[in-house]
């Protein structure tokens, strides 16, 4: 297995691309929400929807997670001491759970004061365990979006012991190829999973379960493994040839497609599909950030939304989701185009800047 992979990485050591790539996620994401509000007082063409695809704007941040964590942890073995599964979860702890505590705990203060209807201790539970997408009968609007940050936890909870374990029985590269394996496997079998559950587990065939959308997260881990193989850099070198093609293909081709016939499309095929496109861009963008796209992805002003991009995500729901009416007393311009979205990036910077970050120092002092 030959390591020969030109990944850029910059002075703060960031992988180049994945900032862009967590940029157009979460614009996806509160385009998405921003036309399902329009959508009760106005038609919605279908082309705005293809165009403001949230569900792939999703699946991009999981396969971003998947190539990330994967790759933290092989770079941690490289280290003195190895993986340590403690030191891996205390980071984690402190860059998820502060700014993702500090919106529930102002959820239950609006509760409190009676500005925010079904606040109960189930709810308030389930959010700060990150277990909402397998609970039943927890229904508060505020917490919806959860869904996706349950099953990153759900991923970060059961593949890092899958990889030490491979990498510790297997010596060297035959540890990763082990692991990729693991990953493989839950790629190849996810689909038949999803239409499995969809037709004969009607309580677990939510969308948001991590069994139904694990494969996301274990396309950006099989990159992280695999790349240098010979085999996998062949893939790569066709996928890539015409790289100008992969978010159009993406987007117009099987996004749409996936908006179009929704589960009959993405529960057998769209999904791995679209998952193994944004691998094989998200790779392109990582190896090539001197190109005319690559450089747009790493402009400054689309990596900073992409490092506010988890505060963004946390709090867009709370001004977008039209259950929002009686938290502002009627439709303001707080919860309503554009004034909506500048009160999303304005709490979402201070959250950046005022929670994640001081996190961050804290757990660097650690």
């Amino acid at each position: 297995m030959s390591n020969p992979v030109n990944v850029e990485i910059d002075s703060r050591h960031r992988i180049a691309g994945l900032d862009g790539l967590r940029a157009l996620s979460i614009v996806l994401v509160i385009l998405l929400h921003t036309m399902q509000h329009r959508s009760l007082t106005h038609h919605v063409p279908y082309m705005v929807y293809v165009l403001c695809n949230g569900g792939m704007g999703v699946l991009i941040f999981f396969v971003i997670s998947g190539y990330l964590i994967t790759t933290l942890l092989l770079r941690e073995r490289d280290k003195p001491g190895g993986i340590s599964l403690k030191r891996f979860y205390i980071r984690r702890a402190f860059r998820i759970l502060p700014p993702l505590y500090a919106y529930v705990l102002a959820m239950v203060a609006l509760g409190i004061a009676g500005r925010l209807a079904g606040v109960d201790a189930r709810d308030i539970w389930t959010a700060l365990t990150l277990t909402r997408n397998y609970a039943h009968h927890v229904d508060l609007w505020a917490f919806e979006h959860f869904w996706s940050l349950c099953i990153e936890e759900q991923f970060y909870l059961l593949w890092p012991g899958v990889v030490v374990f491979c990498l510790a029985r297997w010596p060297g590269a035959q540890g990763r190829i082990a692991a990729s394996r693991v990953a493989i496997a839950v790629i190849v079998v996810e689909p038949f999973v999803r239409v499995f559950a969809f037709h004969f587990w009607p309580n677990y065939h939510n969308m948001g379960m991590f069994h139904m959308l694990a494969d996301g997260l274990m396309f950006g881990a099989t990159g992280a493994l695999l790349q240098g193989h010979t085999r996998f850099e062949a893939i790569y070198r066709r996928a890539t040839r015409w790289p100008f093609l992969l978010p159009l293909i993406l987007f117009f081709v099987l996004g749409a497609l996936g908006v179009r016939f929704e589960n009959y499309w993405n529960l057998p095929i769209g999904l791995t599909l679209d998952g193994f496109v944004i691998l094989m861009w998200l790779l392109w963008l990582a190896r090539n950030p001197k190109t005319t796209l690559g450089r747009i992805m790493n402009n400054p002003v689309v990596t900073w939304i992409g490092r506010l991009s988890y505060s963004l995500y946390i709090w867009q729901t709370f001004f977008l989701h039209y259950n929002n009416i009686r938290v502002f007393g009627g439709e303001t311009w707080m919860n309503t185009f554009p004034g909506a979205w500048v009160c999303i990036f304005a709490i979402a910077a201070f959250s950046y800047y005022f929670i994640e970050q001081p996190a961050l120092r804290l757990r660097r002092l650690l």
